[in-house]
């Protein structure tokens, strides 16, 4: 069976973005566990700690990270910085 990508490069800048049911579901799983650290963190209260918050930056970077390295063989193309469509003159 053929890789089926899940993610293509974005047009502009680093990152990669959703072109199928998958990378959907898995975007929005991610987006699930950062908002499931926001609320351990106490990041929607009005009084937050400092350490409080630096665990929240820490735990994002660390799922970003970690979901950016697990989905490296479903993105279509190299990951990498883009400035968009090249035009030769």
């Amino acid at each position: 069976m053929p890789n089926k990508y899940w993610f293509k490069p974005k047009k502009y800048g680093y990152g990669f973005t959703p072109i199928s049911w998958e990378g959907w579901l898995a975007t929005l799983f991610l987006v699930g566990l950062i908002l499931l650290s926001a609320r351990s963190n106490n990041f929607f209260t009005s009084e937050i700690s400092t350490a409080e918050g630096f665990g929240f930056l820490l735990s994002v970077i660390a799922l970003t990270v970690l979901f950016s390295l697990l989905s490296k063989n479903k993105i279509k193309g190299k990951l990498g910085w883009r400035w968009g469509d090249k035009k030769s003159k």
